[in-house]
């Protein structure tokens, strides 16, 4: 265990920035001094991350034992401890890493698509609290304030996506994206209670704190605890299979997983760096972190890994046939981003956990540079989101086509962009699963290694789509479409310097036709430098995980050496820890334990059968992300406007359904019986029936109340009759 007192500034930074803004940003009014507070204060975050992560007591993705920073003693009651504390190790210092980094650029880019915006402080401070949020939860050292910052991740995606005060749309979107992560947060919670329930802790760390030994939980599993058989009674039977299925719960609200997925898309109703803060950097990857922090738990609960695995194969193929078919431009990044996130929790699910975080980590390069090119896209067209009113964009947002295309062949997997490396890894560690799962073998792994290679082939389709739609063709920006009039319903005033600004405020359901000569634009510098970082990041960062099978060919391996996936093995010990042996030395990996949920360098012998089979399906997954994007430029490329099936369009009319099976009949029971029947019936009935009791008998007492004076005399005499005849009756008797 380190201490160092800097990581504290990493969470602490961004709240501070979100305080100055509320308090001061709102006096002041300030675009320049909002700007810049917020965007410092994650750069100052940013920096001190990666002097932690490479530098400082020899840098926390290099060493074994974590860096702490213990802040107070928050509980310590009757053997329950949590502390205030946050912990940098290899996996967090990872995720600090990239949230920090990504989070940064898109607070950059934020200034200049929200320039003009009414709201402008209350954006950035909302945009802060968020950083604050996500990095107390990846920094957290124990399960109840990794909790505190799962908690804040939601409230803060509740006020950014609700951010258009004045829009039904955002509105409802955010309740929803509220109410469906509380069914998700109630898995967690009971997953925590549960945890401390068998091991007595809620420690991610073995450290001390004031003299006094703390066990983490991960320690405990390791030492006191066996793995649970492969069955589905395991579910049920409160050990460690539940604390994954309930964990599992919660990640499958916050990642937008089947069957918590419909809020994900419905979040776009928010600014468009919103959109990028949540889809690449923040909350919808928590759940994946959730899962891989818990991978002592996993690699002991097969029948929960397995659950994981099917639930996000599924989760990917049907997000994917979903955003084919979707004309707004957002809308296909939302569901893209579902789709990849079920490509996360295969991963997890097969037991790869280190492929699982290495996609998480290219997909936050791809999916940022995607969503704010899509902004800068709306930006240009003065807030129009259909694609089937642009067309041939490439001409007039050269820059913004340029590092589009780079997050276009990254999320289709063509090499050598970031993309490629983590998931063909996905689908190779899917295909090998049957020889390592720790249940035995694997059920169903090659019917799951042919729905990640179908949802590859349909990415590579609908995001070759979308481009074609948005940058070439023919000019459609004055397209009517159907359902709408001849003045049409975006866009707004050209002309106008704050065209955007005006759409982007509070007013923004004032809508004007574009004029006749409307030409779009590209996006200013400080939206674009952004995107061009990203690009390379989209390009370049896949470099850090090339496997050994690829890295090992001839050529390759003279420039990145036959140890070329660095990522794997600066995560590989994190990952391998929970094993008897790890908990038993307290500092090197199990590697025997490891090697059974990791499919890593250490477990594999590099045999020949082994790379050439790696090799053999690597091709097969760059052909197929070829093909999908010949499919999609041939079917799209003449004809963009190309009907699509009416069922795909309208999401498999995924909300019809949980509106008729779920919504109306609970609205109907809240209404009928339990307002009308408990409320009203039950307790109102109580309440008034009191009410009428007491006004019932005060209406009897008061008959006695006549108004005439010689009745109240008359009362007085016989009442002192009454009280003279007890007396004398009890005297006479105590006298004989």
């Amino acid at each position: 265990m380190t201490e160092n007192n800097l990581l504290s500034i990493i969470i602490f930074a961004p709240l501070a920035g979100a305080v100055i803004n509320w308090l001061i940003g709102g006096r002041l009014r300030n675009e320049f001094f909002s700007g810049v507070v917020a965007s410092g204060a994650v750069a100052v975050s940013c920096a001190v991350a990666f002097y932690l992560a490479f530098a400082a007591e020899g840098g926390a993705l290099f060493i074994d034992k974590p860096i702490l920073d213990h802040i107070w003693t928050w509980i310590n009651v009757g053997g329950f401890r949590a502390d205030f504390a946050l912990g940098m190790d290899r996996l967090s210092g990872i995720y600090a890493l990239f949230v920090t980094f990504v989070g940064l650029l898109i607070h950059i880019f934020a200034i200049g698509y929200m320039h003009g915006d009414k709201g402008f402080y209350r954006f950035f401070a909302y945009l802060n609290l968020f950083m604050f949020s996500m990095l107390t939860l990846v920094l957290a050292d124990n399960f109840l304030l990794m909790f505190v910052g799962w908690e804040g991740v939601g409230l803060c995606s509740y006020l950014l996506i609700g951010y258009y005060l004045k829009r039904d749309e955002a509105r409802t979107a955010a309740k929803k994206a509220f109410v469906m992560n509380r069914i998700g947060d109630w898995g967690v919670l009971m997953g925590i209670f549960l945890i401390f329930t068998l091991t007595g802790s809620i420690s991610f760390f073995d450290k001390t704190v004031g003299g006094e030994e703390v066990q983490s939980v991960f320690t405990y599993i390791g030492l006191h605890m066996a793995a649970d058989p492969f069955t589905w009674g395991a579910i049920f039977a409160g050990g460690l299979t539940s604390v994954g299925v309930l964990m599992f719960i919660g990640a499958t609200g916050k990642s937008a997983q089947i069957p918590l997925l419909t809020w994900l898309p419905d979040a776009m109703a928010g600014p468009t760096p919103v959109s990028a803060l949540i889809h690449a950097a923040t909350m919808v990857t928590a759940g994946v972190y959730l899962v891989v922090r818990s991978n002592a738990i996993f690699q002991f609960a097969p029948t929960a890994m397995w659950i994981i695995a099917v639930i996000g194969g599924a989760t990917a193929l049907f997000a994917a046939t979903i955003a084919i078919a979707q004309n707004d431009i957002k809308k296909v990044l939302a569901y893209s981003t579902v789709s990849q996130l079920g490509y996360m929790f295969l991963a997890a699910g097969v037991g790869a956990f280190v492929v699982a975080i290495f996609h998480v980590m290219t997909h936050a390069f791809f999916k940022a540079l995607l969503f704010l090119g899509s902004g800068s896209v709306i930006h240009g067209m003065n807030h129009e989101q259909d694609m089937r009113k642009m067309g041939n964009l490439k001409k007039y947002m050269p820059v913004t086509f340029f590092t589009m295309t780079t997050g276009w062949l990254a999320i289709a997997g063509i090499p050598i962009f970031a993309g490629f490396f983590s998931k063909d890894e996905i689908l190779y560690k899917t295909f090998a699963a049957d020889k390592y799962f720790p249940g035995g073998p694997f059920p169903g792994n090659e019917a799951l290694w042919i729905i990640g290679i179908g949802t590859a082939v349909l990415t590579a389709v609908y995001m070759t789509r979308m481009m074609v739609m948005t940058f070439w063709g023919s000019e459609r920006f004055h397209n009517v479409l159907p359902g709408e009039d001849a003045h049409g319903h975006h866009g707004h005033d050209a002309e106008s310097d704050t065209a955007h600004a005006s759409a982007a405020d509070d007013d923004e359901d004032a809508h004007h036709p574009l004029p006749p000569d409307f030409k779009p634009h590209e996006s200013p510098w400080v939206m674009t430098v952004p995107l061009v970082v990203l690009a390379a990041l989209s390009t370049f960062g896949g470099l850090v995980g090339i496997p050994y099978a690829l890295s090992s060919l001839p050529g390759v391996n003279s420039i990145f050496g036959t140890e070329a996936n660095r990522f794997e093995h600066v995560l590989e010990p994190v990952i391998a820890k929970g094993g008897k042996e790890a908990a038993e030395s307290h500092e090197t990996p199990a590697a025997e334990h490891g090697s059974i949920a990791e499919h890593s360098a250490a477990a594999e012998t590099h045999s020949p059968e082994i790379i050439a089979e790696e090799r053999g399906l690597a091709a097969l997954s760059v052909g197929l992300a070829a093909l999908g994007l010949g499919i999609g430029w041939f079917a799209f490329r003449k004809n963009p406007l190309r009907k699509m099936p009416k069922i795909l369009e309208q999401k498999w009319k995924l909300d019809e359904i949980y509106n008729g099976l779920i919504v109306d009949p609970l609205t109907r029971l809240s209404r009928t019986g339990l307002w009308r029947g408990i409320d009203l019936g039950v307790v109102d009935g109580i309440v008034n029936g009191v009410g009428t009791l007491v006004i019932s008998l005060s209406g009897s007492v008061r008959k006695i109340q006549v108004g005439f004076v010689r009745s109240y005399a008359a009362i007085i005499i016989f009442g002192a009759v009454i009280i003279l005849a007890y007396f004398a009756y009890f005297g006479f008797r105590l006298i004989g």
